[in-house]
């Protein structure tokens, strides 16, 4: 080895040029290598915690516009409905190409009737007045045209909160271009719903005195026809449908047909206290606020796959029910559904604040209560939580909702239903593998079964983004591993011909002397593969260095604005992310790799001096 040592550092230019080209070779097999694993590992490592969903929406046919009268301005308001000539179903998102984890699902909300139950709405202040519905008699306080806000006093509670019973506050027909004069000396009945504001000159005298006054709201009168609609989103017939609201009370009214419909009404009047919403799924991930992260489970375990599959009597239920209850993991939870409504999620008439969002109407089409269709007891598995975001958004989950496996409501074709429409993106969605949007959306395409009429949102957690930037830096990686490979192997090629090849009179002189072939292997070579072991190692360290500086997860990140990105995918919750570590295997490989081939074409072109006579090789030289 000192002698070939000796020999190379004779020419130190070639010697150290051949040094820093090996140090680069394997810097980069290195950083190729490292890059090329890094990216592999991390998207392996944390697969199963990325979720890919998408929701549906199903986009209108047109807008009907609609004429209300607004007794506050004199004038009608232009009101714009959603028309749609048919609903379509998840059914009709089946098609040969999808590849669905789960769903696609459309789910609907029920409303359960638990008396025994303290619900979030009245736990925020059990002695709150309930006053936002009533059916109740009522004596205008003088006589008027009640075209404007006029006080009344409420003297008999028929549904309802029964403290509002001698309570004096503002009533006006809103909606009725041709208001019935009411006299004080006569009692009326109506449903009271609490509207707007008040207004017209009861609001003028408020606003003339100079003390800090309370502007109220006012009851409007509400229709005594069914709230109940059919499956197509039609109302039934009703004959009292767009009739009289106000009745007198005279002798025998109750007797009726009003006045029947009036006391029927009354019977489920004010029991939204009493009620909470139970909505069903097929897979808790496909609810959005468990999804994104809103709900999570605090205590216990989520629904199995088996336990959705097989509609079992099992729930998550929300903390404070379960704390407002005394109720812990493990109880039974008694559930009476009484009603439906699948246009909506929970959360768009059970607010997190504990308002309530109010039906009307709870009869049926024959005028009669509505009755409880399905009752169960549900096992408490899991008890979840949430976070309140401080602003309102579509997908915010219903205050006590209880989620259940949707196999395990057995009446879920619409009883009772109370509201319907078609799929939203809070109440329509499906799980597709991760990385297969772009072959999910292909195949939607080519599908056309209505395509253009159902719009799909896509949340992945930030799995696009992120697969999308490892792919690159993974091609990347590829280029400087494929150039690190042609390099070492043209340089080791290059520099094995002048340094050993050109050193054939060496080798001559060395066998005449009479050295074996083995020796002068270890002459000729020893130096030469020491240099690449050196280099390959120093560049194979330096490479592992710079891996550790370059982020697979950073490069798949958006550096600018994307909210108005046409057909971008929602990133969702995303999940927080470490890389993979960097390990020494990619270096030692590297380092074999180029020893290994060093060795190998040293050797190869070794033998081939060795074959020949060495009088012949002096004589070529001496020429």
């Amino acid at each position: 080895m000192k002698n070939s040592l000796k020999q190379m550092m004779r020419t130190p230019v070639r010697t150290g040029l051949f040094l820093i080209l090996v140090v680069v070779a394997a810097l980069l097999l290195t950083l190729g290598t490292c890059i090329w694993l890094k990216g592999n590992r991390t998207l392996a490592q944390y697969e199963d915690r990325f979720v890919t969903i998408g929701t549906v929406r199903q986009v209108p046919d047109s807008f009907e516009q609609t004429l209300e009268w607004n007794a506050e301005t004199k004038d009608y308001d232009v009101r714009k409905y959603a028309q749609y000539s048919s609903y379509y179903t998840p059914e009709d998102m089946f098609f040969k190409e999808a590849e669905y984890i789960a769903g696609p699902e459309q789910r609907a909300f029920y409303i359960s009737y638990g008396p025994e139950y303290l619900m979030y709405s009245v736990s925020l202040n059990p002695s709150a007045l309930s006053r936002g519905a009533l059916i109740a008699e009522f004596k205008p306080m003088e006589d008027c045209m009640p075209d404007e806000s006029v006080k009344i006093q409420i003297t008999k509670v028929i549904g309802g909160d029964q403290r509002m019973e001698g309570v004096v506050d503002n009533f006006c027909d809103h909606m009725n271009p041709n208001p019935q004069m009411l006299y004080k000396d006569k009692t009326y009945v109506a449903i009271l719903n609490s509207y707007l504001y008040i207004h017209g000159s009861m609001y003028d005298e408020l606003m003339k005195s100079k003390n800090e006054v309370h502007i109220g709201l006012e009851y409007i009168p509400g229709s005594l026809a069914t709230g109940l609609c059919l499956p197509d989103g039609s109302v039934p017939e009703d004959v009292f449908r767009g009739g009289q609201e106000i009745f007198e009370v005279t002798d025998g009214f109750y007797e009726t047909d009003a006045g029947q419909r009036l006391l029927n009404l009354a019977q489920s009047e004010g029991i939204w206290r009493q009620c909470q919403p139970v909505t069903g799924t097929n897979k808790t991930c496909l609810l959005m606020p468990f999804y994104n992260g809103q709900a999570y489970i605090s205590e216990g375990r989520d629904i199995s796959e088996e336990e959705y599959a097989a509609g079992s009597k099992v729930c998550l239920a929300p903390k404070k029910f379960m704390e407002n209850n005394g109720l812990s993991l493990g109880d039974q939870v008694k559930v009476q559904l009484l009603y439906t409504d699948t246009r909506v999620n929970a959360g768009r008439k059970f607010w997190l604040d504990g308002s309530i969002g109010f039906y009307s109407g709870l009869v049926d089409t024959a005028g009669e209560p509505l009755q409880v269709f399905e009752s169960s007891e549900y096992e408490v598995v899991g008890i979840y939580d949430v976070t309140i975001s401080g602003t309102e958004s579509i997908f915010d989950p219903g205050a006590d909702e209880l989620i259940v496996p949707m196999e395990s409501i057995e009446a879920r074709d619409g009883k009772n239903l109370l509201a319907c429409g078609p799929m939203t993106d809070a109440t329509a969605s499906f799980q597709i593998p991760n990385g297969s949007i772009d072959a999910f959306l292909k195949a939607w395409a080519a599908y056309g079964n209505g395509t253009d009429k159902l719009e799909i949102t896509f949340y992945d957690m930030g799995y696009s983004q992120l697969k999308a930037g490892i792919e690159n830096m993974k091609k990347i990686s590829l280029c400087l591993l494929v150039a690190g490979v042609i390099l070492t192997v043209l340089l080791l090629f290059f520099f094995s011909h002048l340094f050993i090849t050109k050193q054939v009179q060496r080798t001559a002189i060395e066998r005449s002397l009479g050295m074996r072939a083995s020796q002068c292997r270890r002459s000729m070579l020893s130096g030469f593969v020491l240099l690449i072991f050196i280099g390959a190692v120093a560049g194979s360290v330096a490479g592992t260095k710079f891996s550790g500086r370059v982020s697979v997860v950073n490069a798949g990140q958006s550096y600018y604005e994307t909210t108005y990105t046409e057909g971008l995918t929602n990133t969702g919750n995303e999940v927080a992310l470490e890389e993979a570590a960097d390990t020494q295997t990619p270096a030692v490989w590297s380092t074999l790799f180029i020893v290994i081939t060093g060795v190998g074409i040293a050797l190869g072109k070794m033998n081939r001096s060795l074959k020949r006579e060495p009088m012949q090789l002096l004589s070529e030289r001496q020429e």
